[in-house]
């Protein structure tokens, strides 16, 4: 787990043991937990879950034990789905949260709180601030093509290029947004490719020429390699098109 931490870049966390009881050397951040709770998100069903307010569960016998999330801004906030709520005597109350609206996605920790309701109180501050200030610009799609390149051993001479994830960028509400290009760099490619496999990156250049950021891309359609069968097909395509396949 704490090795997991590091490659995602919470380089300040330490846990000691499973259940995050105090325990000397067991320790976290705010921005860790951000950090945690960003790569936790890459899994969406997670939200499913953490963004039921109340559930009952139904015993053998019949009776049924009413189950409240401690999370109370699941209920009382809009856009709240998650995430993780604490308490312990030397961390008080803590709550990660993460809320949504539209398409921007908002983070939130909170820790040393000295109650549940100042935990709550304190993240909707910061909620507020945060969806205020701030907006989503969305630079480009994955369902953009980027550009076309050749592929080796395919069952198609090319592939097209996008974005592995959305290309986006914060801004302030009362800032424009800008105009970009991409700058698009792509390795050699060789069938069997398939999307989600990185074949290169693209810099995010703006107006003025800078670079704000780079990306990786990969192929927007599954390319197969090619069988013998492919091979001659094409030769005759070529040669019904009167071209030579004998290299000069």
């Amino acid at each position: 787990m704490n090795e997991r931490f590091k490659e995602i870049g919470a380089k300040n966390t330490n846990f000691v043991n499973a259940h995050g009881l105090d325990a000397e050397g067991h320790y976290s951040t705010a921005r860790d937990m951000s950090i945690i709770a960003r790569e936790l998100l890459k899994h969406e069903k997670i939200l499913e879950y953490t963004s039921i307010y109340e559930e009952y569960l139904e015993k053998n016998d019949g009776t049924k034990t009413w189950l409240v999330n401690t999370n109370k801004l699941v209920r009382f906030y809009d856009g709240v789905d998650g995430l993780k709520t604490g308490y312990t005597t030397t961390a008080g109350y803590c709550l990660t949260a993460t809320a949504q609206k539209d398409n921007f996605r908002l983070i939130s920790v909170v820790m040393g709180e000295e109650s549940s309701e100042a935990r709550s109180s304190d993240t909707v501050k910061m909620l507020n601030y945060g969806f205020n200030t701030y907006k989503i610009n969305t630079i480009k799609t994955t369902d953009e093509i980027l550009g076309k390149v050749r592929v080796e051993g395919g069952k198609q001479d090319y592939a097209n290029i996008v974005l592995l994830d959305d290309a986006t960028e914060l801004l302030k509400n009362t800032e424009e947004v800008g105009n970009y290009k991409f700058n698009l760099k792509v390795n050699s490619i060789k069938a069997p490719v398939k999307p989600g496999d990185i074949v290169g990156s693209a810099k995010i250049i703006d107006g003025e020429g800078n670079i704000i950021d780079e990306v990786d891309v990969t192929v927007k359609e599954e390319i197969k390699k090619a069988n013998l069968l492919d091979y001659l097909l094409r030769n005759i395509k070529v040669f019904a098109s009167g071209k030579s396949v004998l290299k000069q």
